[in-house]
């Protein structure tokens, strides 16, 4: 696990592939292994953390052939945070805003996957290509 540190902050920064060959085993597989390093235990915030990790991972395989999704870990003190980053190369997002209405879904899908991530992250970003190419950024205090 490759480990930084800045300014008495402790970084721990792993990415794993997503594809429809790998799946999601990788991706939380690696996670796991970031929460254990954070020494989180509360339960709850860890199946928080694998809901978005598994609701990113979802959205790839979903709308493109593959991407990744790269974790960083922060510790300062009693101070924690993961930080979600997911890449992929599909079609992108057409219409952001009608993309972030509970039950709109571009592949009839529930239409709750940006939401959740919403709902369940302390800070959302969403960058998307018409042409092509999705990142969403998921922060997590914890």
């Amino acid at each position: 696990m490759s480990k930084s540190e800045k300014a008495g902050i402790e970084i721990v920064r792993r990415c794993a592939p997503v594809s429809r060959d790998v799946g999601l085993s990788k991706a939380r597989k690696t996670l796991k292994e970031l929460l254990s390093w954070l020494e989180l235990e509360n339960e709850i915030r860890q199946t928080q953390i694998l809901t978005i990790l598994d609701e990113l991972g979802n959205n790839i395989l979903r709308h493109s052939q593959g991407g990744q999704i790269c974790m960083t870990v922060y510790r300062e003190g009693t101070k924690r945070a993961i930080r979600m980053v997911a890449e992929d190369q599909g079609d992108g997002i057409q219409d952001l805003a009608k993309a972030m209405t509970p039950g709109f879904s571009q592949d009839r899908g529930l239409g709750m996957g940006l939401n959740l991530l919403e709902a369940l992250g302390d800070d959302l970003r969403v960058a998307s290509l018409i042409d092509g190419g999705t990142r969403v950024e998921v922060w997590k205090w914890i």
